[in-house]
């Protein structure tokens, strides 16, 4: 068992914890079906960020929460994470995922919806296993009702070219913002340290919505073998992300003409000689710079210092 993410290298505590979150997550896979057994563990194996539970995990440091109860969280949130994507994939027919083949393409559909729905139950499973109470039970269930519907809202938005940049934000902050904001303070949460949890939340929403516009960004700054995932699909599908959303602010009629006629290389290229990505960093940059100034009304220390890091990297990657 091995974290392969080599953003960890450099944090070895952090590192030997989110490798025991990877053995929970696989010791929590019973289903006595092989072929969705084995599609799960692909995925775990495939070599994610674990972001999320990283950040459960730093934010738990600042609570006196045992370290059972940390790896628990932790697993059940990537398990979480897990279910989302493989779903996520299905919708969008993706055929691959961090470099590999998807689970609905190496397998077929049927097996990536049970994998996926499996899942979710294990989460709940796990949750329960360690006693966490119903409220807090119930604010998970809140987050992830938040998480599908940025979802939907993001469906509702196909070949909008009307949408503005608060739609997009107000999207991706339940697509993705919701989870980290979840992940980051659900421990202060069950602790109840209320304060800290209300911080931790807008701490981790602020970064996911930095990570997502960064996800974004990526997908016009980067070819498929360097992001590991078919890219400028989105724009196909009629999802409009941030360097779209500047093109168009920039000049809208022949953005549209261009996506209104499948010329999506032209848009490509557009995007890149516009000043439309430069924008799109610099949206990510700004959310990035709110995060660190909540970071830093943290305990000093080195958990503080790791969440300034780590948080700092997120903008600078390119994958």
């Amino acid at each position: 068992m091995d974290v392969k993410n080599t953003i960890w290298s450099e944090y070895p505590k952090l590192r030997a914890s989110l490798i025991k979150v990877q053995k929970l997550m696989k010791q929590q896979v019973g289903i006595k079906n092989e072929d969705i057994k084995s599609a799960i563990f692909d995925l775990f194996d495939a070599g994610g960020k674990m972001l999320r539970p990283a950040y459960l995990l730093m934010f738990a440091d600042f609570t006196t929460m045992d370290n059972k109860h940390k790896i628990a969280l932790a697993a059940s949130v990537e398990m979480l994470h897990t279910a989302t994507l493989i779903h996520d994939d299905i919708v969008d027919q993706a055929d691959t995922r961090r470099g590999v083949e998807t689970l609905s393409k190496k397998y077929n559909p049927s097996i990536a919806v049970y994998a996926g729905d499996y899942l979710f139950v294990a989460v709940f499973k796990l949750l329960a296993k360690h006693s966490f109470n119903l409220p807090n039970l119930t604010k998970n269930i809140g987050s992830i009702e938040r998480l599908l519907g940025g979802e939907l809202g993001q469906l509702n938005k196909h070949f909008d070219f009307e949408q503005t940049m608060d739609d997009y934000i107000q999207n991706i902050s339940g697509k993705t913002g919701e989870l980290f904001a979840m992940s980051s303070s659900i421990a202060p949460l069950i602790m109840k340290q209320v304060h800290l949890s209300e911080l931790a939340y807008n701490i981790g929403m602020d970064i996911g919505i930095a990570f997502q516009i960064m996800d974004d960004y990526l997908d016009y700054a980067s070819n498929s073998e360097t992001l590991g995932k078919p890219v400028h699909e989105d724009i196909k599908q009629g999802i409009f992300s941030a360097p779209v959303l500047f093109a168009l602010e920039i000049d809208h009629e022949y953005v549209k003409a261009l996506v209104q006629n499948e010329q999506f290389d032209e848009v490509y290229t557009f995007i890149q000689e516009s000043g439309a990505l430069t924008k799109t960093k610099d949206l990510a940059k700004d959310y990035t710079n709110k995060a660190l100034r909540l970071i830093n009304k943290l305990p000093e220390g080195e958990t503080r210092n790791n969440l300034s890091s780590i948080t700092r990297k997120l903008l600078e990657r390119n994958l």
